[in-house]
C-alpha cells in the first residue's frame, strides 16, 4: 500500500448529524418554485400567477439548454426561486433556524418573509443565513433571486470574475446544487460558513502518523456558541466508527467549559486511535467522527465521514451540521 506524504490527513466526504434535543438537518430540495425572470415583489410573495414552474433542486434554470445549445448560447437571465413551508405552533421555542445552500450561481440575493438575509456571488460556494430572526409560526417564504449575466460584475470589487467566460465555462445558473435547514437548540456546533455566517464550524485533523503501527493522534476543534439567555455548561465528547458503523475510539475533551450568554469558544479533544485502516489510492478507507456537546444529557451531535491521509496539512470540512 503506498502513501504519499504531501497531502491532506483528513477529507471530509459527508456530513449529517441528529441530535437529543432535536437537532436536525433537512434536505430542503423540494418544493421550490421558479420563474424565469425578475419579479419585483417576490421577496414578500408577490408576483402570484403565471409564470412560476415547480422544481425540485439542485436544478439550472437553463439546464434543459445543456447539449441542445452551444456555451455562447445559453440563456442568462435573472430568475427567481422560492419555497413556501410552515413552522408549527411550540417549534420556535428555544430553537436556531440556520439555511445552507451548497452554491447559486452567479450572484444571488437571499429573503425571508420580505426581509434580506445577504447575498453571495461567486458562484461556486457554499453560503448560509441564520432565519431565526425572521421564521415565523405558521407559512414561511423563502425566497432567492439570481443573477446570471455572463457580464457579473462583483458588487464588492466591481471587477467581473474571469472564469465567468462564455469561451471557458458552461452557465448552467440558478440553484444547481444542494440546500439544506438546520434546526439548532440555544447552545450549538457552528457550521463552516465563515463569509456569511462568520463561524467555521468543526475540524477534524490527525497528527503523529505511526503507518507501521496503524495508529495517529486524531484532533477535533469544534466551535460552540451560546445564544441561550443564561451561561450553559457543557463538554465535548467524540466518537470513532468504522466503514460498518462498529465503534473504534471514544473520547472527551478537556473537561467542562462554561459558556456566557453570547459567547463562542472552540471545544478540542484528541486521542491516540490505533488498528486504522490508512487512505491510499485504491483504498479509499471512510470512518464517521461524530461529536456531541453533553450537559447532563447529549445537547446535540454531529457526523462526519472521513479518510485518513499522512501528512504535514491540515483539512477543515467544507460542509457541516453542527449543534
Amino acid at each position: 500500500m503506498r502513501f504519499l506524504n504531501n497531502i491532506i490527513p483528513i477529507i471530509l466526504v459527508f456530513v449529517f448529524a441528529t441530535a437529543a434535543d432535536g437537532r436536525q438537518q433537512l434536505n430542503f430540495n423540494a418544493g421550490w418554485e421558479l420563474h424565469i425572470g425578475d419579479v419585483e415583489a417576490a421577496p414578500a410573495g408577490g408576483g402570484e400567477g403565471a409564470g412560476w414552474q415547480p422544481v425540485t433542486l439542485p436544478y439550472a434554470f437553463n439546464g434543459d439548454e445543456a447539449f441542445r445549445k452551444d456555451i455562447t448560447d445559453l440563456t442568462d437571465t435573472v430568475c427567481w426561486y422560492r419555497k413556501k413551508w410552515r413552522v408549527d405552533s411550540g417549534e420556535l421555542r428555544d430553537k436556531k433556524f440556520f439555511i445552507e445552500f451548497e452554491g447559486v450561481r452567479q450572484g444571488a440575493d437571499f429573503y425571508l418573509n420580505g426581509h434580506r438575509l445577504g447575498f453571495s456571488e461567486d458562484g461556486v460556494m457554499a453560503c448560509g443565513f441564520d432565519l431565526t430572526p425572521y421564521v415565523q409560526e405558521g407559512d414561511n417564504l423563502l425566497a432567492v433571486r439570481c443573477d446570471n449575466s455572463w457580464t457579473y460584475r462583483s458588487r464588492r470589487h466591481d471587477s467581473r470574475y474571469q472564469w465567468n467566460d462564455r469561451n471557458f465555462n458552461a452557465n448552467y445558473g440558478g440553484i444547481p446544487k444542494n440546500v439544506r435547514l438546520h434546526v439548532t437548540g440555544k447552545l450549538y456546533q457552528t457550521l463552516p460558513l465563515y463569509s456569511d455566517l462568520g463561524t467555521t464550524g468543526i475540524y477534524v485533523y490527525a497528527t503523529d502518523f505511526d503507518i507501521p503501527g496503524r495508529k495517529a493522534v486524531v484532533h477535533v476543534e469544534s466551535q460552540v456558541r451560546n445564544d441561550d439567555a443564561r451561561p450553559r455548561t457543557f463538554f465535548l465528547t467524540v466518537v470513532l466508527k468504522d466503514k460498518d458503523g462498529k465503534l473504534v475510539a471514544g473520547f472527551n475533551g478537556d473537561g467542562r467549559i462554561t459558556l456566557q450568554p453570547g459567547e463562542t469558544v472552540v471545544a478540542k479533544a484528541e486521542q491516540e486511535v490505533r488498528g486504522l485502516h490508512f487512505w491510499s489510492w485504491g483504498y479509499g478507507y471512510l470512518y464517521t467522527v461524530e461529536t456531541c456537546l453533553r450537559e447532563t444529557e447529549a445537547t446535540g451531535s454531529s457526523s462526519a465521514r472521513v479518510s485518513a491521509r499522512p501528512a504535514s496539512a491540515r483539512a477543515r470540512y467544507g460542509s457541516t451540521t453542527a449543534c
